[in-house]
């Protein structure tokens, strides 16, 4: 709904004004282009013009366009019109979660875990970079709890991160989820886990790691930046809070209905709430963990006396001057391997992250992938294998680089190396039996005196090519996939022909929603056979048909009565559901329910989704093809190469 109480300094990007409209950029742009009567920029600089909000409305509300503005979008607007940058506006309001009401910690207790020897996150200006760290205005305060009171403060603060990094360019580095993964599957179910992460910028890979296998004992972080480390600090404290206050999933097994949010205002990420994933217990612990994130260079200051369970790491790469001459002196634990080269900073990271580690501890750090092979580095990843402080190398396609799996020093006799597929499985069993063989498709185990040669190379992709794939299987494998592609080649596509485009009265999804024509639920809930669409706002495909059991917690279902046709219904969101809410979870639910679909009669939407579901029959069954023929030619690949697969002509 379209608001009318922008306050005359709030102004918006045309990004913002995408977002708010639930369109893409381009449909904004050929607003500006097209309409005469568009307001003007009071702000027209060449990358990044801004308009009033208030004067937006105003044309938007003429034109007979919505604006979803709520609460946290119009503090938001305020603070970034008023701070040269979005990083400023951002610690302004973060400064503001710092109160107990807000930030759901009423003895202000989760501190004192002892941290490195250097500077806490809440005590130290920036390094004279200007950064503000005065209190928050009261006013603020006053503002964001009473958001607060409507939407979890978690979920209110991760809506301000991610408007910052939209209005800075900048998003969740790539590794993150992938690293979560991994962290997760070698934590096991331990509740008491001591969690650190020594380069953890803004939070993001601790707050993954929570959402994905907490809540810990302790969590604990270090950065170079004050401001940084204030915000993952926060951000880390609010999400403890959060998932502590939330029923497990024995508790709400019962509970069918949604938690009241403020109709418009941001909705739970599944970056930071995803209690499926997370390992469940008769009750939450309502102490909240140990939160303490501190300042300073980790490679240069002491080591800490603390040791931890978990030690979690997405270090810089490729840095030239990262203090080489400056690293301690031999009795460092952090040098028990070595010293690392000039030319590997990365493996510094891996060195101290190991160093970090309580006995049973792992260190799960995202690595280049030519660290693996690199010459310069042989000696320490030689060391590192023989004292049996490398445990494996994942080579996962989502994280863009190489995952290395460290633990205390120890006894083994194998690497196992994986390419992340069935990476909880092969480390469960690795784990179980730590010298017994391991070979499937996608994970191996490499005996270490096969390492041991002049390369020293633990790339997975080396090994993985080795492994015998589940040869026996291969001749039926081959022989299904064979008798899908010809079932899909029988397939009768609907007969398309084209003309000119007609028009017609067009309704939202919300309205039908409020019809009582169908029905808009978040995923996970219903584990039957009810047939409805299916929206993934980050994942690919954005929209398909299935049935409800199919759907997850991060996507959303729409069941239809019969007096809409769920094809057509489908059909419409493929071709209208915002870009915006393919990018992030943020807000999905709105975006989807602000959908166009003109309105046509019972037979003419039976008619075009009937068309529209046998192509997406036809996409899924494609689909299924591929990911076949990938799985047979990995098997096939892999068979041909050990000898235990033939091909006859």
């Amino acid at each position: 709904m379209t608001t009318r109480d922008a306050g005359p300094g709030e102004t918006i990007t045309l990004t913002d004004l995408a977002r708010l409209a639930a369109v893409g950029r381009n449909a904004v742009s050929n607003w500006r282009r097209r309409e005469p009567d568009f307001p003007a920029p009071v702000d027209d600089s060449p990358r990044r013009p801004r308009f009033s909000l208030s004067a937006l409305e105003s044309w938007a509300e003429a034109h007979g366009r919505e604006l979803h503005v709520t609460g946290a979008d119009r503090l938001w607007f305020r603070l970034s019109s008023a701070h040269a940058t979005a990083e400023a506006a951002l610690e302004e309001v973060a400064a503001a979660f710092d109160k107990d009401t807000v930030s759901g910690d009423p003895a202000g207790s989760g501190t004192g875990a002892e941290g490195p020897t250097t500077t806490p996150a809440n005590t130290e200006d920036d390094r004279g970079k200007g950064r503000n760290a005065s209190p928050a205005h009261p006013d603020l305060v006053a503002e964001v709890q009473a958001l607060a009171a409507q939407t979890p403060a978690s979920d209110l603060f991760e809506f301000f991160i991610e408007r910052a990094r939209e209005a800075a360019g900048t998003g969740v580095p790539p590794g993150i989820a992938p690293l979560a993964s991994i962290a997760a599957a070698v934590s096991g179910d331990r509740a008491d886990l001591r969690v650190f992460d020594p380069a953890c910028d803004e939070g993001d890979l601790l707050a993954a790691v929570t959402a994905k296998a907490g809540p810990f004992a302790a969590l604990g972080g270090q950065d170079l930046s004050a401001a940084r480390a204030k915000i993952a600090e926060r951000r880390i404290r609010l999400l403890d809070a959060r998932m502590r206050s939330e029923p497990t999933k024995d508790e709400s097994s019962a509970a069918t209905t949604e938690p009241p949010q403020e109709a418009n205002g941001p909705k739970p990420s599944p970056r930071t709430t995803d209690p499926e994933e997370r390992p469940t217990t008769p009750s939450q612990s309502t102490s909240l963990a140990e939160v303490a994130v501190h300042v300073g260079d980790s490679l240069l200051t002491p080591l800490p006396a603390n040791r931890y369970d978990l030690v979690v790491c997405d270090p810089p790469f490729n840095l030239k001057d990262w203090g080489y001459d400056q690293l301690p002196d031999g009795a460092d634990p952090r040098l028990a391997y070595g010293t690392p080269p000039r030319t590997e900073p990365e493996l510094a990271w891996a060195l101290h992250c190991a160093a970090l580690l309580d006995a049973g501890g792992y260190a799960v750090v995202r690595m280049p992938a030519q660290v693996a092979h690199r010459r310069s580095g042989r000696r320490i990843r030689s060391e590192l294998l023989r004292w049996g402080a490398l445990r494996a190398v994942v080579d996962h396609p989502e994280a863009k680089a190489h995952i290395w799996v460290l633990a205390p020093r120890g006894e083994t006799t194998q690497l196992l190396v994986s390419n992340g597929r069935d990476f909880a499985d092969a480390w469960a069993a690795f784990t179980a039996a730590p010298d017994a063989p391991l070979a499937t498709a996608d994970s191996a185990t490499v005996p270490l005196m096969r390492l041991w040669d002049e390369d020293v190379d633990v790339s997975p992709a080396v090994y993985l090519t080795s492994t015998s794939g589940g040869a026996e299987d291969i001749g039926d494998a081959a022989a299904a996939l064979s008798a899908r592609l010809n079932e899909i080649a029988g397939t009768n596509l609907p007969n398309f022909r084209t003309g000119p485009e007609r028009s017609a009265p067009e309704t939202s999804l919300g309205d039908l929603e409020r019809d009582g024509h169908l029905v808009v639920a978040p995923g996970g809930g219903e584990a039957d056979e009810v047939r409805c669409v299916i929206v993934d706002p980050i994942g690919e495909p954005p929209v398909r048909i299935g049935v409800r059991r199919d759907a997850t917690e991060t996507q959303w279902t729409i069941t239809c009565e019969p007096t809409v046709d769920l094809g057509w219904i489908a059909a419409a969101l493929s071709a209208r559901l915002p870009a915006a809410s393919k990018r992030t979870a943020t807000g999905a639910k709105r975006r989807i329910l602000s959908v166009k679909i003109p309105r046509l009669t019972l037979d003419d939407q039976q008619r075009r989704g009937a068309a529209f579901a046998r192509l997406e029959e036809l996409r899924t069954a494609l689909t299924a093809a591929g990911r076949q023929a990938e799985a047979l030619a990995a098997e096939a690949a892999a068979g041909l190469v050990s000898g235990a697969v033939t091909a006859e002509d």
